[in-house]
């Protein structure tokens, strides 16, 4: 029942358009950082873009929705007109009236919201919960549960239309983890396919979805004869499969007039590679040179010796923190600078860092705990970031990596000492996600004629124009020169053509 029913049944305006786990999943309490209206109106935004809110849905009413989402009714108006102005909602006066969702018209502009190493991410998520799920299924599922998984596959193989199709798979991939006893795995299930939304279905053809029936019907025997470890493997392959196909039709929206590189023989190689290099090179250089002057105006403050410099002195700091921030263009998330142990009078140590959690938010100071007796101490003086600089006095790029420690967020930090005389007094540094780089790269080496990445000297992928080689990726470096001047952070960027 559409939400547009609430009339002839009071419950149905609660779903917003959407089962109620789905409805759980979008709609929990708003995350934290940022506007409330411009946290509701990304969120609103996400799911009519994934095709979780249909296109001519009508939304509750105000008050209703304002009391789900947990805001009040003046920042839900805000968010809804924000929507208005992207064209995603229309409100509609008189009898029959209301906020209608209104589905982008390009097809693809869903996919337009994910960066290619974001869909690798979420596949590795998906296969991860997806293969759990199916081997203790295998192991645990009575008969009468796996009959019904055969059900539904039944329903699958039977859909005709898209909305279908869509809703006969997903019933069966929730059905498999719940059919694995595990109530956690069946909501993160539910969650991710939520999070996914109609990017599975875009532009399938007949042939392409009659091979995903086959596939599950193998996972689903697998299941049936007690083989949990193919069971497993069948769904890993799957996701993987699933992914490598979106991956692909990103790459695609950055040149559309090909199916993927050019890698025959023959192809001359753009002359424009050694530009492409140069951009993202000025790129990094410029906020290393940001960096310094953040640097500068910490050693302008004065202190130091003696521990005379305190917490509340590195303040002043704080309007050339934002500065950074604010000239990031989309790539910094997060800046600040980072004290050397027993450098001030009252704290042993300190981060003076700001983030930016989302686009049109206020820096937010990041929070973590210092104390080496707590069991969630940071201990930053080990990270590769700050113990490089201390060690070479010089600057560094450290990563891309996972800074499951304050951010969870893959990124990139680029880091510069703070010196006087020779004595290290701690780094000014910057987080550049690896998504937002990626952004930034992607286009441009989209116009290259032959498969490239650029990786960092260790061979970590950063970014590519090849749909099989994503960011997170280890090249081999066997025969690869070192950098001319090891001490340039700027130089360890390769482009290596694949």
């Amino acid at each position: 029942m559409r939400s547009g029913d609430a009339a002839e049944d009071p419950a149905a305006g609660s779903s917003v358009g959407l089962t109620t786990a789905t409805a759980r999943m979008l709609l929990a309490p708003t995350d934290a950082g940022g506007a409330l209206a411009d946290q509701v109106a990304r969120r609103l935004g996400r799911a009519i873009r994934l095709g979780l809110l249909i296109d001519g849905d009508r939304l509750p009413a105000e008050a209703q929705l304002a009391a789900q989402v947990g805001v009040s009714t003046v920042t839900l108006r805000e968010a809804l007109s924000t929507l208005r102005e992207q064209g995603l909602v229309v409100t509609r006066r008189g009898r029959g009236g209301g906020t209608f969702v209104r589905a982008p018209a390009d097809a693809r502009e869903p996919l337009r919201q994910f960066g290619v190493h974001e869909l690798q991410e979420l596949g590795d998520q998906r296969a991860a919960i997806r293969g759990a799920a199916a081997r203790l299924a295998a192991q645990r599922a009575l008969d009468e549960e796996i009959e019904r998984l055969e059900e539904q596959l039944e329903r699958l193989e039977a859909a005709s239309t898209a909305s279908e199709r869509r809703r006969a798979d997903t019933q069966l991939t929730i059905a498999i983890a719940g059919a694995a006893q595990s109530s956690r795995l069946t909501r993160e299930e539910a969650r991710l396919r939520a999070e996914v939304g109609d990017l599975l279905g875009l532009e399938l053809s007949e042939a392409e979805y009659a091979k995903i029936v086959r596939e599950r019907r193998r996972l689903v025997e697998a299941i049936k004869r007690r083989r949990p470890d193919r069971a497993r493997n069948l769904a890993e392959a799957q996701v993987a499969a699933e992914t490598a196909r979106l991956v692909a039709l990103r790459f695609q929206l950055e040149r559309p007039d090909v199916d993927g590189p050019k890698t025959q023989a023959g192809v001359e190689f753009s002359a424009h590679r050694p530009e492409v290099l140069a951009e993202v090179a000025a790129e990094v250089e410029g906020i290393f040179a940001e960096l310094a002057g953040l640097a500068a105006a910490f050693d302008r403050l004065g202190g130091g010796e003696g521990g005379a410099l305190a917490v509340d002195d590195l303040a002043e700091l704080r309007p050339t923190i934002f500065s950074i921030l604010d000239a990031g263009k989309g790539l910094v998330s997060g800046a600040g600078v980072v004290v050397a142990p027993g450098l001030l009078s009252d704290r042993d140590r300190w981060l003076e860092w700001w983030s930016l959690a989302a686009a049109r938010t206020r820096p937010e100071p990041l929070r973590v705990n210092l104390d080496p007796d707590a069991p969630d101490f940071y201990d930053y003086t080990t990270a590769d970031w700050f113990a490089t600089p201390r060690t070479t006095l010089a600057p560094h790029l450290a990563g891309p990596f996972v800074d499951y420690d304050c951010t969870n967020t893959y990124a990139l930090t680029l880091s510069t000492p703070i010196l006087r005389d020779r004595e290290f007094l701690g780094v000014a540094a910057a987080d550049v996600l690896v998504a937002s780089l990626e952004r930034h790269i992607v286009p441009r080496l989209a116009d290259l004629d032959r498969p490239v990445a650029l990786t960092t000297a260790a061979g970590r992928v950063i970014a590519s124009n090849d749909p099989e080689l994503v960011a997170g990726q280890r090249l081999p470096t066997e025969g690869v020169a070192p950098p001319a001047k090891p001490a340039d952070p700027v130089a360890t960027l390769r482009l290596v053509e694949l």
